[in-house]
């Protein structure tokens, strides 16, 4: 449901929007909106689950900022686009102090327990990795960044910190940061060797070792490896000429 799409071509899935009953989401300022617990909250419970449509990155960067305010990262290249209207799961706010953590791709569950009044929070780099995320934060925490931005997810200090609390998305890309590596010589033999019988498993598996991720699709490799449109489409769609430059920079540098 949420491996990684083709540029273009949208999975129209809805996931539903849900606030926990022991929360109520308020208006506050200057934030807008944000959700406090009504009740205490027990450690583990289930918080919030951000609804919406899966959506790629290109169809994702044409609706109004508003909405993708409220919209949440699940893939390289796919976007759990928020609702037209502000629905109640939507009103979590960043901390880089939070009390809440991701469950899966699209859930928050209390990392402890939370007392009433107390606002829910969560922090944005457990779930983000595109600049659409970056601000000036507001949340005064002793361990505030002073700016939230698509790359904290690399803070070493928040692996330790929030750890298990990723959604799978990012706790992949982490684990890739740890495995990723150049083309050893024997790689790159390889990859020559075996391109004039199958160029795209050729490249898909030199692809694998440079960015740390052995079970990646080649959607998914093309989508996190070149940030480029017209280079990304000419390459989802094989085409000869930049599958030729894709293989002989690998082979030369031994990485991207």
């Amino acid at each position: 449901m949420y491996s990684g799409g083709h540029a273009g071509r949208d999975r129209r899935v809805d996931v539903r929007n849900y606030l926990s009953p022991l929360a109520e989401a308020r208006e506050i300022a200057p934030k807008g909106f944000g959700s406090f617990a009504v009740t205490p909250i027990p450690m583990g419970t289930i918080i919030a689950t951000f609804g919406g449509i899966v959506v790629n990155r290109v169809n994702f960067e044409t609706y109004p900022l508003e909405q993708r305010s409220r919209s949440i990262q699940i893939d390289v290249n796919q976007f759990v686009l928020g609702p037209e209207s502000r629905e109640p799961g939507d009103s979590i706010n960043h901390s880089c102090l939070p009390n809440c953590g991701m469950r899966n791709a699209t859930q928050l569950i209390a990392m402890g327990p939370i007392a009433v009044g107390e606002e829910l929070t969560y922090d944005y780099a457990m779930s983000d990795t595109s600049n659409y995320v970056e601000f000036e934060c507001a949340c005064r925490s002793d361990n505030c960044r002073g700016r939230v931005s698509g790359n904290d997810w690399k803070l070493p200090e928040l692996h330790s910190r929030y750890h298990n609390m990723f959604s799978p998305y990012v706790q992949r890309k982490i684990d890739a940061t740890r495995t990723a590596r150049p083309l050893s010589k024997r790689d790159a033999e390889n990859l020559m060797n075996n391109y004039d019988i199958n160029p795209q498993q050729a490249l898909m598996l030199a692809l694998r070792i440079t960015t740390g991720m052995p079970n990646a699709s080649w959607n998914t490799l093309i989508d996190l490896c070149f940030t480029d449109k017209q280079q990304s489409e000419l390459l989802q769609t094989l085409d000869q000429q930049s599958l030729d430059q894709l293989a002989q920079q690998l082979n030369e540098r031994r990485t991207l």
